[in-house]
């Protein structure tokens, strides 16, 4: 859900009705889209706050993994996160920036260090991004 930040684009009434109309009870929400962007536990605390009386279904979130934020895996797990999502190619989002080859490797051990589960955006560029680019 987009909420709060990204008014426009779908929030948690719109996402938990639709949810609970297709007979889901809960559902999980990714961390960049809203903003600001689930990578800090302030961040989340806005997010958790904001769908308040609104929810048609159980909602949790994901924290965000973004260059140098390994320091905030351990409070985003304690103020509720359920795991950690990054981008290995730009997400569309300039607040949440693709994680480097060179920086994966410390989030990863980091979010070992908290048993933590971690979602990648597994795309890197390359030739198949660079033909879409030339239109092939």
């Amino acid at each position: 859900m987009n909420q709060p930040g990204r008014t426009q684009w779908e929030g948690f009434t719109t996402a938990t009705r639709a949810a609970a109309a297709g007979g889901i009870t809960t559902i999980v929400d990714m961390p960049l889209n809203c903003f600001p962007v689930t990578t800090t536990p302030e961040a989340l605390a806005q997010k958790q706050r904001s769908p308040a009386g609104c929810c048609m279904v159980d909602v949790a979130s994901w924290g965000g993994v973004i260059p140098g934020n390994q320091d905030q895996f351990g409070p985003l797990l304690q103020a509720g996160a359920l795991g950690f999502k990054g981008f290995l190619v730009p997400s569309g989002i300039d607040e949440f920036p693709a994680v480097t080859a060179s920086g994966l490797a410390p989030a990863m051990a980091a979010l070992a260090g908290h048993d933590a589960v971690h979602l990648v955006h597994a795309k890197l560029p390359g030739p198949s991004s660079e033909r879409c680019s030339a239109g092939q």
